[in-house]
């Protein structure tokens, strides 16, 4: 008696310690003595796990002490794959046979997978009908006819809610219940007849279905297709509510370590790279909340992103514009000549420069300094960004050498003269010029300047400069050309867009006045 007991508790015990990895065991007929591969579903990608051979007879087991975390799995071989689904039961068997995977697939121990092998078929028998209806509709031109296979199709229709409404009630704790419910769609009620709060029904009931918070949903190739269909399509494309929003979807998973870090990654990744206009406050929200939290990254990596953060921070849609002090080019080719006469001689200056041993240029940047100061006060005076008081106000920050800023600048001030002037808009056309550490490019960059400017006449535009004002931090400026659009209040209302989109939006705002 002591024996059976000492083998039961034995028993017992290896079962327990087996009960906590996996033990899948797969029989495939038509795929004798080859590798095959388990792995799990992430989005679209396909992530593997584990890998066994078959025997001769087609048997292969996988198998760990660990088990897996839950989600939809699939069975990998020939460039082929069958899926199914893994949740607490992770001791089971299944058979199918290569020449049609889902219809000889079958399961044992699993009721998740006989439940969805039972679904599968109902499916594909639904499908077989309404393609046999929907010839029947091809083949006839008998209107009562089409009408009572109208109502067949109806009916394939009803049978299918009816039969999802039975899995539902039946097997409420399965996960693969849960998979298929978060797979439906929300409904609007009848009931609500207003467009706008249909809208807002569905928003506020977009989840309902689907459990953010389940690790086994992120093992699917649900997860991500969800988030990215509710931000792009359902949520209104403005600063404020996508960071509420994002917020609020954080805070769904917060108790979900994995989930959380996954989350928090995939919108930082998502609004890093969006196009956007409404894309860099999200990013930056999030940007500050992931130095924060994210725990599983390096410092190194968290330090170099808080200045960019910073100065992204000073220049978002919604923020007030930072001032700029710069020097006002005269609106005249006769005034721009006589400022450039004074070039010359300034440059010759700039030019008696020392030579040491080595042969090395030196170019005292305080004496540069004094120099570029000096050419400066041959210009008409400074002009301040809040001294503007127009009723919309574009920067367009450009350089005369930039072959994108050459075709794109003069098309932008036809736009101007033609559609934009009428509406109260005023454009600083900001040049762009820094070199100040190399006087011949110093030198060379405004000749081409006064060139541009004189050429294509820009004079109905503040055409300004100062390679020492801090535009470049403030409005984190590091290609050209890039355009701000500001309101009256210089509130920014438009960065980094066309000048086409700005036009739009102009016209736009003023229809709706």
């Amino acid at each position: 008696m002591r024996n059976i007991v000492i083998v039961f508790i034995s028993l017992f015990f290896s079962m327990s310690v087996l009960a906590q990895g996996y033990k899948i065991e797969v029989k495939i007929k038509g795929h004798e003595g080859k590798q095959i591969i388990l792995g799990h579903h992430k989005n679209s990608n396909l992530i593997p796990d584990d890998t066994t051979k078959t025997d001769n007879k087609g048997y292969g087991v996988f198998s760990d002490k660990k088990a897996l975390p839950g989600g939809m799995y699939f069975v990998y071989l020939d460039g082929r794959y069958f899926d199914f689904f893994l949740a607490d039961d992770q001791i089971f068997y299944m058979e199918t046979d290569t020449t049609d995977f889902m219809k000889n697939l079958k399961f044992t121990g699993s009721p998740d997978n006989e439940l969805y092998v039972k679904y599968q078929a109902f499916l594909i028998s639904q499908n077989v009908k309404l393609s046999d209806l929907k010839k029947q509709k091809e083949a006839t031109s008998d209107a009562a006819a089409k009408a009572n296979i109208d109502k067949q199709m109806e009916s394939l229709g009803t049978e299918f809610y009816e039969f999802y409404d039975k899995i539902q009630a039946e097997n409420p704790n399965l996960f693969f219940t849960k998979f298929l419910r978060a797979t439906k769609q929300i409904e609007v009620p009848k009931t609500i007849t207003d467009r706008t709060q249909q809208y807002y029904y569905y928003r506020f009931h977009y989840f309902d279905n689907f459990d953010l918070a389940d690790i086994r949903m992120l093992h699917t190739p649900l997860y991500e297709e969800k988030l990215d269909d509710y931000l792009d399509k359902v949520i209104i494309n403005h600063p404020d509510t996508l960071i509420n929003e994002c917020d609020k979807l954080l805070g769904i998973v917060q108790e979900e370590p994995e989930i959380y870090k996954y989350m928090l990654i995939y919108m930082f990744n998502k609004y890093a790279k969006s196009q956007l206009m409404a894309a860099e406050n999200v990013y930056t929200h999030l940007g500050y909340i992931y130095i924060k939290k994210a725990t599983w990254d390096t410092d190194s990596f968290k330090t170099e992103l808080k200045p960019k953060l910073d100065k992204k921070s000073k220049c978002l849609v919604g923020n007030k514009a930072m001032d700029i002090n710069m020097q006002r080019l005269p609106n005249d080719s006769i005034a721009i000549e006589k400022i450039r006469a004074k070039l010359p001689s300034i440059k010759e200056r700039g030019l008696t420069i020392e030579k040491d041993a080595s042969k090395t240029f030196h170019q005292k940047v305080p004496s540069l300094t004094t120099l570029i100061t000096e050419f400066m006060s041959y210009f008409p005076g400074y002009v301040k960004l809040y001294e503007t008081k127009s009723k919309y106000t574009i920067l367009w920050f450009f350089e005369p050498d930039c072959s994108h800023c050459k075709k794109e600048t003069p098309l932008f001030y036809q736009e101007y003269v033609t559609n934009l002037k009428k509406y109260d808009v005023t454009v600083y056309c900001m040049y762009m010029h820094r070199d100040i550490d190399d006087w011949n490019k110093f030198c060379s960059s405004i000749d081409h300047w006064f060139d541009f400017i004189e050429t294509n006449k820009f004079y109905e535009w503040v055409n300004v400069w100062n390679p020492y004002d801090l535009y470049r931090e403030n409005y984190d400026i590091s290609s050209s050309p890039v355009l701000y659009l500001l309101d009256e209040n210089k509130i920014i209302i438009g960065k980094r867009i066309g000048w086409e989109q700005a036009s739009e939006m102009i016209q736009s705002l003023e229809k709706k006045e």
